[in-house]
C-alpha cells in the first residue's frame, strides 16, 4: 500500500463530502432529501422514530438499523415498526467500555439476550472505524496498515493547515480521522448512522442489495447534537470509496439542549 501523504488530505475529505451531493432540501416537495426539523418536542425519541417510520414507508424500506446502548431506542423502534421489518441493533459490548475502547457503558449481555428474544438482531463490535480514531485503545486494521491515534478536533480547535501539514497514517491527523471529521460537518448523528450501517454490513446480517434506514438517538437526550435518521444503500467498510455507499435521505431533529441549530459550543453544556 502506498504511503499516505499530506497532499491527499483534501482528497479524503472530498470523498466523504461526495456522499451528500445528491441530497436536496426540497423534501416536502419531491418526497426525498433533507429534513432539518428545528421544532423542539418533549418526546424526542418518539419524534425521530416516527419520522423514520414515515421515511421507511415512503421508500418501502424493510431493513432498519438502530444504534443502541441501553436498548431503549431499539425497543421503541420495534414497537412502532413491528416484526415485519428486519431490525438490527448495533453497538459495543459492555466489556469494550471496561477495556477503555468506548466511553459509554456498552450493551450488556442481559440486554443482548433480551433484544434477541424480542426478534431483534444484535451486532456488537469492540469499536467502529470512527470510534477507533476518536477514542484509541488499539489500532484499527485496514488492509496491511494499522490506523491509530486520537482523532483531531476533539476540542474543535484544529485548522485546515494543521490537518494538511501533519496528516499521516498515525497520529490525530490520520486518513480515517479526516473522513470522520468531515462527516461531522453534518452533525455527529449522521456519522453515527454511517458507522452503524458499516458495522451491520460487515456482520453479514444486513442485506446489501436493498436500501436501509438507520436511526440514532442521543443517550438520555443529554447531548446538544441532533438526533438523526438516514436512508442509504449499505456496503462493507472496505468498499466505502467504491461508489456503493449512497446516502439518499437525512432527517435531523434537535435535542432539548440543542447547540447545533442554535450555533452554541458543541459538546459543552
Amino acid at each position: 500500500m502506498s504511503p499516505f501523504v499530506p497532499e491527499k488530505a483534501h482528497i479524503l475529505s472530498s470523498f466523504a463530502l461526495r456522499y451528500w451531493g445528491g441530497l436536496t432540501i426540497l423534501s416536502e416537495i419531491v418526497g426525498k432529501g433533507l429534513i432539518f426539523n428545528r421544532h423542539h418536542t418533549v418526546d424526542r425519541m418518539k419524534d425521530i422514530i416516527s419520522l423514520a417510520k414515515e421515511r421507511a414507508d415512503l421508500y418501502r424500506i424493510k431493513n432498519v438499523i438502530v444504534a443502541t446502548n441501553s436498548g431503549a431506542t431499539v425497543k421503541a423502534v420495534r414497537d412502532l415498526f413491528g416484526l415485519s421489518y428486519l431490525i438490527i441493533a448495533v453497538g459495543n459490548p459492555s466489556n469494550a467500555n471496561e477495556r477503555g475502547l468506548v466511553y459509554h457503558q456498552g450493551v450488556s449481555e442481559a440486554t443482548r439476550v433480551e433484544l434477541e428474544q424480542m426478534g431483534i438482531k444484535v451486532v456488537l463490535q469492540d469499536q467502529s472505524i470512527f470510534q477507533a480514531v476518536a477514542i484509541g485503545g488499539k489500532p484499527y486494521r485496514i488492509g496491511d496498515c494499522d490506523i491509530s491515534g486520537h482523532c483531531f478536533n476533539i476540542d474543535w480547535s484544529s485548522s485546515l493547515d494543521s490537518v494538511v501539514k501533519h496528516a499521516g497514517l498515525t497520529g490525530p491527523f490520520n486518513p480515517i480521522a479526516i473522513v470522520s471529521n468531515t462527516l461531522v460537518l453534518f452533525g455527529d448523528g449522521p456519522r453515527v448512522c454511517i458507522e452503524a450501517a458499516l458495522m451491520a454490513a460487515d456482520s453479514g446480517i444486513l442485506p446489501l442489495d436493498a436500501d436501509c434506514i438507520v436511526i440514532q438517538r442521543r443517550i438520555d437526550g443529554a447531548s446538544n447534537m441532533p438526533d438523526a435518521a438516514m436512508v442509504l444503500r449499505p456496503t462493507r467498510t472496505q468498499n466505502i470509496f467504491k461508489g456503493q455507499l449512497r446516502i439518499k435521505d437525512l432527517v435531523l431533529v434537535p435535542g432539548l439542549k440543542d447547540h447545533w441549530f442554535d450555533n452554541g459550543p458543541l459538546w459543552v453544556g
